[in-house]
């Protein structure tokens, strides 16, 4: 058998253009698609340590939030057992006015004193010592 070698025709050439456009086509997008997958998978690391760092702030901010309301409790609660001391202590302090008639005596000559009462109106309404009465005076002129 011999091998003949015939003269290619114009459609196979046509074809064979066609055919070496398509591979030539073909390996620009292949290119293309392997730099694209390159940068998409260089963006892909980026996201992901940009999210990493996200993540770490809100982790970050979360547990601040979270001391921030433990330290609020904690001074809310002093604040109410200071509250309440503090009307305990008023309480108190009533109390002991109405318990010591000494000093409600003592108080009442204060009043008068700074109602421009003489000496001997407070000795006689409080019955107090003079001296006292006279000392009454002079602390509450001082004052002024």
């Amino acid at each position: 058998m011999d091998l003949q070698l015939a003269a290619p025709s114009l459609v196979e050439i046509i074809i064979a253009v066609v055919l070496l456009g398509l591979i030539a086509v073909t390996c620009v997008l292949y290119a293309n698609l392997r730099r694209t997958a390159g940068l998409l998978k260089e963006l892909q690391g980026s996201m992901t340590s940009e999210l990493a760092v996200m993540s770490t702030k809100v982790t970050d901010a979360n547990n601040q939030q979270t001391e921030a309301q433990a330290r609020s409790l904690v001074i809310s609660k002093h604040l109410q057992r200071v509250e309440e001391k503090q009307q305990e202590l008023e309480s108190q302090v009533r109390d002991l006015k109405f318990q010591d008639p000494s000093l409600k005596l003592y108080q009442r000559a204060a009043d008068l004193v700074k109602k421009g009462a003489s000496i001997e109106e407070i000795i006689e309404s409080c019955d107090i010592p003079r001296a006292e009465a006279e000392m009454l005076v002079m602390v509450h002129k001082s004052q002024k």
